[in-house]
């Protein structure tokens, strides 16, 4: 039965994909989707020894946590790459 709630055969191989691409959305005028999707996979690893249903929800909190502290940085420091920068 195939329905629109049904999960994409990217996200089932790979969780983090659906983290990155949401990530990517909050985040899209600010951080570069290679450093988001660098993030959500050290935040990955991070979790290891959580349980494997928890892992995308907690990494994609710990990654948003990363990457709004990143650009609290950002604002007074800039590390060169990490933000978008216009031209």
């Amino acid at each position: 039965m195939a329905g629109t709630d049904t999960p994409t055969e990217s996200t089932d191989a790979d969780p983090a994909h659906a983290v990155v691409a949401r990530l990517a959305v909050e985040f899209d005028d600010s951080i570069s989707r290679s450093t988001i999707s660098r993030v959500v996979a050290a935040s990955v690893r991070d979790l290891a020894g959580v349980p494997a249903a928890d892992i995308p929800e907690l990494s994609e909190r710990v990654a948003r946590q990363r990457l709004l502290a990143a650009l609290e940085r950002a604002a007074s420091w800039d590390r060169g790459g990490l933000l978008r920068t216009s031209g």
